[in-house]
């Protein structure tokens, strides 16, 4: 090999360690709960089906564990409990968005930081937590907004593999791992034809290739079928790691989530889960709002991918997808809300649930698809998801009313782990800040207001304005210890 080249390929390689070095966090896992914690003086909105907002009320944990809630002065607490004032606050559960990428992707265009796909159509034996980065540096970004769980599914093929649900904290996958196998990810084919400028194949073809999809499918899980009755009567039966990874999904002990969007595609997903006496799951769901009946006969669950996105069909309203959590609950449908967005937007998954409450979903409602709702669907409803005696700690001190844009949470926790809140974009902020201070573009920092609501206010230039909070912030901020 010539020098040059050799020096290119060196050139190369540290390119791209450096490219993927950059997309590390530096951030410490939080340390396990050491001793109790009490919540006083907040609005607590417990995300429990039924359950009234708690005006002026508390909530203690330990060990992870939340061991009361109540309304008015807590009960006398233990010795060496650790105290915050939330009084002006609101304490709410920890989002969950089922369906993300987050952990399996960092930038999209270098293809060494993205794990969100794997060779081949049929591969039930991968499990999402395996791929994760558990030091991705958009994991904080997501947690600044709330998401202190997720369900990560795998992307590739027509059989995806198993999804995970994941905590937001962790030095290894091992530990931020959940619930290593949540349900089996099937990317269901289209089934109606797609006339468009963009489509160069004929109607025709695309129905033979539906159809050949549809088989392939069909033969995959009858082959698995087939293995797990042979096993069943002969252990010694060969092994398929892949037929192994079917079982419980033929049991019907693990759900399938279906990624389906258009009436044709849910209805075909649903009958032919339906003839295998599966548990489906639909996500994306554009069009479910079609199919409410057969939904309900079913009782199969949605999960709404994302509701910042356009119609489905020419024929649907301008508002289809805003309103169709409202018609979905109106239809008496479980179903939750996820952002349906690549990871650096996962942080916007309160925003989503928003729009559809802008469009009639009851508040109460809103809040839950995006907490109990979605812990339910997700497998987790008796560990996370809603504030009970007996659930995880998994919450966060909120500045407001939960949905707001302007809402941020203060303090987070996962499990009773007191979560670190910085985080990429708060870095930025704080360095192109006092660069723009230095050029006169900005005037210098005032002292920040001693009041806590006041302080939440304190944004600077608005136009510029993301609120910096820190250690010192919530002392100041009457989040006393």
């Amino acid at each position: 090999m010539k020098r040059s080249t050799r020096i290119i390929f060196s050139l190369a390689n540290l390119l791209s360690m450096a490219t993927f070095s950059a997309a590390q966090s530096d951030q410490i896992p939080a340390v396990p709960q050491q001793k109790p914690i009490a919540l006083l003086n907040a609005r607590v909105f417990t995300a429990v089906p039924g359950q009234a907002v708690i005006d002026r009320g508390y909530v203690i944990f330990d060990k992870g564990v939340i061991t009361a809630v109540g309304a008015g002065d807590a009960p006398t607490l233990a010795p060496g409990c650790d105290k915050f004032d939330c009084a002006g606050f609101t304490v709410l559960p920890g989002f969950i968005n089922v369906g993300s990428q987050l952990g399996l992707v960092e930038v999209q265009q270098v293809s060494a930081t993205d794990d969100r796909n794997e060779f081949g159509s049929f591969h039930p034996e991968i499990r999402a937590c395996v791929a994760v980065n558990p030091d991705s540096d958009l994991i904080p970004v997501a947690r600044s907004g709330g998401v202190l769980n997720t369900v990560v599914f795998p992307q590739s093929g027509v059989v995806a593999g198993h999804a995970s649900v994941m905590r937001v904290d962790g030095w290894t996958s091992e530990d931020q791992t959940l619930m290593p196998r949540a349900g089996l990810v099937v990317n269901w084919p289209m089934t109606e034809p797609i006339v468009a400028p963009w489509m160069d194949k004929s109607v025709e073809d695309q129905k033979k290739d539906s159809a050949k999809n549809l088989k392939e499918i069909d033969t995959f899980f009858e082959r698995a079928k087939t293995w797990m009755l042979a096993r069943e009567k002969d252990p010694q039966t060969e092994g398929d790691l892949r037929f192994e990874n079917m079982i419980g999904v033929l049991k019907g002990q693990e759900p399938v989530y279906f990624v389906a969007n258009s009436p044709g595609q849910i209805v075909s997903a649903l009958l032919w889960a339906k003839s295998k006496n599966l548990k489906p799951i639909i996500w994306g769901g554009a069009g479910a709002a079609s199919c409410v009946a057969l939904l309900n006969e079913m009782k199969v669950p949605v999960v709404i991918a994302g509701t910042h996105r356009l119609p489905g069909r020419r024929a649907d309203s301008l508002d289809a997808i805003y309103a169709l959590a409202k018609k979905l609950s109106d239809a008496g449908i479980v179903f939750c809300i996820a952002t349906g967005n690549d990871p650096s937007n996962e942080r916007h998954l309160p925003d989503h649930a928003a729009t559809a409450a802008a469009y009639g979903l009851p508040r109460d409602m809103a809040l839950q698809s995006v907490t109990s709702s979605a812990a339910q669907i997700a497998g987790v409803g008796d560990r996370l998801g809603s504030i009970a005696p007996g659930k995880l700690a998994t919450l966060q001190i909120a500045s407001g009313e939960p949905l707001e844009m302007t809402t941020e949470p203060v303090v987070i926790f996962s499990e009773g782990r007191r979560l670190d809140f910085g985080d990429r974009q708060k870095r930025l902020d704080v360095k192109y800040r006092e660069k723009y201070q230095r050029m006169g573009l900005l005037p210098a920092a005032t002292p920040a207001p001693a009041d806590g609501v006041a302080l939440l206010r304190y944004a600077g230039i608005e136009d510029l304005g993301f609120l910096m909070l820190t250690e010192r912030t919530f002392h100041l901020g009457g989040l006393l210890r």
